[in-house]
């Protein structure tokens, strides 16, 4: 996981996104972030009734809805202990979605690092980085290609 985070980190250094070096909650702001952690319990409320059917993608979707939630409440509590535990939690639920889908993980994110290396710095409206003539798309239907063709 190390080299991911790295990865990772050197991609907001390329965006100008954040890369803390200690453990911290980010910049929020409590109308907001509890308005938004709201409606992400109502949409899992809704979704959560006992006798409404659920599939496997419904139950891991709702899962990761809840955990959002709880990650952004503690942000709105200032609570980094409970961050930090929604944060676990939520790549755990990521890491189940890879093994229930068979999804090769690490390629994934290697292949995804490289395209995003070709993106420009973040935009200020998104925080996310934009896509320039230089850009190039992962080349995910190839890796899986060759996933399945090892399989």
């Amino acid at each position: 996981m190390e080299k991911h985070l790295n990865q990772v980190a050197e991609f907001h250094r390329k965006i100008g996104e954040t890369v803390s070096e200690s453990p911290k909650l980010l910049d929020h702001e409590s109308d907001l972030d509890r308005d938004l952690a709201r409606s992400l319990r109502q949409i899992a409320e809704a979704f959560n009734q006992p006798d409404s059917p659920k599939t496997q993608l419904t139950r891991r979707a709702l899962m990761a809805v809840e955990e959002l939630a709880e990650w952004i409440e503690a942000h709105d509590d200032d609570d980094l202990t409970a961050a930090a535990d929604a944060w676990a939690d939520r790549m755990y639920l990521l890491f189940g979605d890879a093994v229930a889908t068979g999804l090769p993980a690490e390629p994934l994110l290697d292949e995804v690092h490289r395209s995003n290396m070709t993106k420009a710095a973040a935009s200020e409206r998104t925080g996310k980085g934009t896509k320039t003539s230089d850009f190039q798309s992962p080349n995910i239907q190839t890796l899986l290609a060759d996933h399945l063709e090892e399989s």
